[in-house]
């Protein structure tokens, strides 16, 4: 074989081993960068110290108020208790309050049918004095 056939024989794979040499350092180089990114991801999920802090301010805060809320039902409770009972209370008056209307309606629908037989009474009287009926029954005398 001639120099010049075995030079261009050899030039494919002379292209084809520099473009391989090339993909496989840009191939290097991506793979460092995402290393490097991935180090970075990591470290910046690691990084709590603003989180603690504010996990601090918090607490202190939820202390600060349950505090709070303790002065105020050891000043104020009783009296809290006391407006609760008075509630209670008006709410009891109100139910007595109404038993005593509907019994107060109940006893004066009594005393109208008590009249009304009283009057039905007096008329059956008149009928049988009259001798249209013989009844023999006594209605009325409710008021004795």
């Amino acid at each position: 074989m001639k120099p010049l056939q075995l030079g261009l024989g050899l030039l494919p794979v002379v292209v084809i081993v520099i473009g391989l040499i090339g993909w496989v350092v840009t191939l290097r180089g991506n793979l460092d960068s995402a290393l490097v990114s991935i180090q970075e991801l990591q470290e910046s999920q690691y990084d709590d110290s603003d989180l603690v802090e504010r996990v601090q301010d918090l607490t202190v805060a939820s202390e600060e108020s349950m505090t709070k809320i303790m002065w105020i039902l050891e000043d104020y409770g009783p009296a809290i208790e006391s407006i609760r009972e008075r509630e209670l209370d008006t709410e009891m008056a109100d139910k007595v309050s109404d038993v005593v209307t509907r019994q107060a309606v109940v006893e004066n629908e009594m005393r109208q049918i008590m009249s009304d037989h009283q009057g039905f009474a007096d008329v059956l009287r008149e009928l049988g004095e009259a001798g249209y009926i013989t009844e023999r029954r006594q209605y009325g005398d409710y008021g004795k």
